[in-house]
C-alpha cells in the first residue's frame, strides 16, 4: 500500500499572488479589479483608458496517484473557489480630439479545479469517491462610458468579459488494475 498523495492540496494563483494549503477541505476567495478614468484631456490620441483585470484560481484537491500499488483513495474532500470576481471599470469624458476619449477594457475570471482524482498503474482498488467541488459566485464584468468627446474616432468604447469556470472532478483512472470507481461526486458552477 503506497499512495503519494493522502491529504487535499490547494493551489490557488490569482492576481500574481500564491497560496500553498494542505488539508481534506480546502477555499479560495479573490478577486482582480481595474478602475481608470480620463478626463478633460484635449488632443491627439489623449484621454485614452487601456485595462485588464484576470482572476485565474487553481485548485488541485483530494488527488491521489499511484505505480504498482494498491487501495488508492481519493476520498470526502471538498474543495470550493468562492466569490472569485473580475471586474474592469473605464471612464474616459471631455478628451476632445483624434483618437481621443477612448476606452478598452477586458475581464477575465476562469476558476480551474482537479478536485477528488485517483489513477494508478498497474494498481487495485481505485476510488475517487465523496468528493465535491463547487465554484460559487464568480463573475467577470466590464463596464465603460465615454462622454463629450468630439473628433475623429473619438469616444469609443471597446470591452470583454469572460467567465470560464473549468472542473475536473471525482475522476478515477487506471492502467491494469480493477475496482476502480468515481462515485458520489457533487461538481458546481454556481
Amino acid at each position: 500500500m503506497h499512495g503519494f498523495v493522502k491529504k487535499g492540496l490547494l493551489l490557488s494563483l490569482a492576481a500574481g499572488s500564491m497560496m500553498v494549503a494542505g488539508a481534506g477541505a480546502a477555499a479560495a476567495a479573490d478577486s482582480a479589479a481595474t478602475d481608470g478614468a480620463a478626463a478633460d484631456s484635449p488632443g491627439l490620441a489623449s484621454g485614452n483608458v487601456a485595462q485588464g483585470a484576470a482572476d485565474v484560481p487553481v485548485q488541485v484537491c483530494g488527488d491521489a496517484g499511484a505505480a504498482g500499488a494498491a487501495l488508492i483513495d481519493a476520498l470526502e474532500n471538498r474543495c470550493t473557489t468562492w466569490d472569485n470576481r473580475s471586474s474592469v471599470r473605464g471612464v474616459a469624458a471631455n478628451s476632445p480630439g483624434a483618437v481621443s476619449g477612448d476606452v478598452v477594457g477586458g475581464a477575465l475570471n476562469a476558476p480551474v479545479q482537479g478536485c477528488g482524482l485517483s489513477g494508478t498503474v498497474a494498481g487495485a482498488q481505485s476510488d475517487a469517491a465523496g468528493n465535491s467541488c463547487d465554484d460559487v459566485r464568480t463573475a467577470a464584468s466590464a463596464v465603460g462610458a465615454t462622454s463629450n468627446d468630439p473628433g475623429a474616432v473619438s469616444g469609443d468604447v471597446v470591452q470583454a468579459s469572460v467567465n470560464t469556470p473549468i472542473q475536473v472532478c471525482g475522476d478515477a483512472v487506471s492502467v491494469g488494475s480493477f475496482n476502480t470507481g468515481a462515485e458520489d461526486n457533487h461538481c458546481v458552477n454556481s
